[in-house]
């Protein structure tokens, strides 16, 4: 709808007083008669925020950015997630945006888990939890994550063994302000 030349608050101004014309039966004679006029609206700020939050809300991720635009640290990591299989066997650190997990059972029937990240460049990577490091440090649902933990290969891919990981903290909701 940019093509009205109206931002997206005057819009929904502008269907909420569409939506709500409704005449109200008169009933017996009226002792005066009112004419309503279109209400004149400020001008409204807009905040970039407020539309990230909208998206998220609405349709469950961004649309206009990316949820790194939502991080309150403009920390990225080390290194981009391209680059992991040049440092094979040393501990990270990564930022990524939580995309999907999948548990399995130890040989001890203990529980672990694999996940997988996107970063702040559009690149995958992946990420192994063992038992001990899952229960201190576990994956607490969608959000930007710092990982940190050492870059292992196998068959040629690269994947972090998680030492600790925790939740980065986003910019707050302006619309709750």
């Amino acid at each position: 709808m940019r093509f009205t030349g109206l931002g997206k608050k005057e819009l929904l101004w502008e269907a909420h007083l569409l939506m709500s014309r409704h005449k109200p039966a008169v009933v017996g004679m009226v002792l005066f008669e009112t004419e309503s006029r279109k209400p004149i609206l400020p001008p409204l700020e807009e905040d970039i925020l407020e539309d990230y939050y909208d998206e998220m809300e609405l349709i469950g991720f961004c649309v206009t950015g990316t949820l790194f635009d939502l991080a309150k640290s403009d920390y990225r990591g080390d290194m981009p997630s391209k680059e992991l299989h040049l440092h094979e066997g040393k501990t990270v650190r990564v930022v990524g945006d939580f995309i999907c997990e999948k548990f399995v059972k130890t040989k001890h029937r203990d529980q672990m888990k694999f996940g997988t990240f996107l970063d702040a460049e559009g690149h995958f990577f992946d990420t192994v939890h063992f038992p001990q490091t899952l229960v201190k440090y576990p994956l607490r649902g969608a959000g930007i994550y710092l990982i940190e933990g050492k870059v292992i290969v196998e068959y040629g891919c690269p994947s972090i063994e998680v030492l600790r990981c925790a939740k980065m903290p986003l910019k707050p909701d302006p619309r709750s302000e």
